[in-house]
């Protein structure tokens, strides 16, 4: 009776143990059992997706970038030395003579002081005799208002109204070389000496006489009223010329096409800029 008594506690308490040891090699299962993988997230639901991706851009795209940015560049120092051109200086007084816009000479060679070679003027098809002897009689020209600044410098009336006289009247001794060669020639010499030799329309103003006439951006002004137009200068006095409101006739190449507008004489309302264009 003792024995059955001790024996059977005994059994339970191995029990117990038994069931306290399966116990822990279950926890040290779990603990050492590596985790399951998250399920995968899509690339777009990431809001870092695609942050650090490297776009591929082909040689010819970045070749169309910088050509791009080369024209607007281009276009950008041609309005700029264009209005340097354009500025007169303004008489002191009402009624004297206006000084005209100052001399090239003695100035770098620029897009805006062109060097006139006679290999330039060769090119656009001058006889080489003629095109020296018009390099020659120009370059007389160019020293003798060197002479005639200097000279007034030296004696003290440079930028006066005897200094305006006296380079008027050389002035109207020399002839232009547009008129000495012809407009066919010149439009050639402007373009063989890297010259811009177009007017082109970089964008129209909203309600101005040149959008309801139908100018569009783009568009290259060939003639005005019948005449070549070859840079902004000659379009703008052109413009104020004549009957104010008289309708003239302006010709203009759109995408290869030539288009004839007919727009009030006055302020055209457009931005211009210039081109190069082969003859």
């Amino acid at each position: 009776m003792n024995k059955n008594f001790v024996f059977i506690p005994g059994l339970f308490a191995l029990g117990v143990a038994a069931g306290i040891a399966m116990m822990y090699d279950r926890g040290k299962e779990k603990s050492i059992q590596p985790a399951s993988p998250a399920p995968a997230m899509e690339a777009g639901d990431h809001p870092m997706s695609g942050a650090f991706v490297i776009t591929q851009v082909s040689d010819s795209d970045r070749i169309r970038t910088l050509e791009q940015q080369h024209r607007i560049l281009n276009d950008r120092i041609d309005q700029l030395e264009q209005l340097i051109d354009d500025e007169l200086s303004e008489a002191k007084e009402p009624g004297s003579i206006a000084i005209l816009k100052p001399s090239t000479v003695d100035t770098p060679v620029s897009s805006l002081s062109p060097a006139m070679t006679t290999e330039n003027l060769v090119k656009a098809g001058l006889n080489e005799e003629l095109a020296a002897d018009i390099v020659r009689r120009r370059n007389e020209m160019d020293m003798k208002i060197l002479e005639l600044r200097d000279r007034a410098s030296r004696d003290g009336y440079l930028d006066t109204e005897r200094y305006a006289r006296e380079l008027n009247e050389l002035r109207e001794q020399d002839i232009s070389l547009r008129d000495e060669i012809g407009d066919e020639y010149y439009d050639s010499y402007l373009f063989s000496s890297g010259q811009g030799n177009r007017v082109k329309v970089a964008s129209v103003m909203m309600g101005s006489p040149a959008e309801m006439s139908g100018m569009k951006d783009g568009d290259l002004i060939l003639n005005y009223d019948n005449r070549r137009m070859f840079n902004w200068n000659e379009l703008q006095e052109a413009t104020s010329r004549g009957e104010r409101g008289e309708y003239v006739n302006v010709a203009v190449l759109r995408n290869g096409q030539l288009v004839n507008l007919w727009i009030p004489r006055g302020p055209l309302g457009i931005r211009l800029s210039s081109a190069r264009v082969k003859p």
